[in-house]
């Protein structure tokens, strides 16, 4: 493992496990995601994402989003990519709307692949100021066999107030990927997500969700 990769590792780690804990949680709460996406590859090494996802939450009871996303990605070298999804996300109350940038990279090994994500978004939403995130991610996925991949992933996102990037938000992740065919593939995971911790009262927050994809 290279030192570069190393140091993100551990940062991600620490920022996400050692939280400042004199800080009150509040009392959390259970959501459920499911999505379905499409993917395709394009000439010249392009590749287009499709993705429609709808979010329950208040302990699974209740509506809480639907959104549509549509991502374009570009291989720039092998395993090194640029992207730029397009978010429409619609609540019950209000819509919003996401434009993110971003790049990734994935470390292949022989048992495991290791992927560093970063991006940045920017949601507008009617009547309100556009809001800033900036978004680190590193996942390990061990290649157990070719049907059956178990994984693991850590995010930390940095809230943009007072002209300046707060660390805002954490998430830590585990589930597995399972092949069913070349084409076709589910994936059940779980997330701790742990939002506004600028605040004195974070929300913690556990997701439970499961993703079919496509590719066309």
């Amino acid at each position: 493992m290279t030192p570069p990769l190393r140091i993100l590792i551990i940062h991600v780690c620490l920022m996400i496990f050692f939280t400042n804990p004199q800080k009150i949680i509040a009392e959390d709460d259970k959501e459920l995601w499911s999505s379905i996406g499409i993917k395709t590859k394009l000439p010249n090494s392009l590749e287009l994402d499709l993705e429609q996802s709808l979010r329950f939450r208040d302990q699974m009871s209740s509506f809480k989003q639907t959104f549509t996303e549509l991502s374009v990605s570009y291989e720039i070298i092998d395993d090194l990519k640029l992207f730029i999804p397009i978010r429409y996300a619609l609540f019950r109350d209000k819509e919003k709307k996401r434009l993110s940038i971003g790049g990734s990279y994935k470390y292949d090994y022989k048992l495991a692949n290791i992927r560093y994500r970063i991006k940045l978004q920017r949601t507008h939403e009617d009547n309100e100021s556009p809001a800033d995130l900036f978004r680190q991610k590193i996942s390990l996925e061990y290649k157990m066999n070719k049907t059956f991949r178990p994984f693991i992933s850590g995010e930390v996102s940095y809230n943009y107030e007072m002209k300046k990037y707060q660390y805002d938000e954490n998430r830590f992740s585990f589930g597995f990927g399972l092949n069913l065919s070349k084409s076709r593939k589910i994936k059940i995971f779980y997330i701790r997500k742990l939002e506004k911790i600028t605040k004195s009262n974070p929300d913690l927050i556990n997701v439970f969700g499961v993703g079919y994809n496509f590719v066309w």
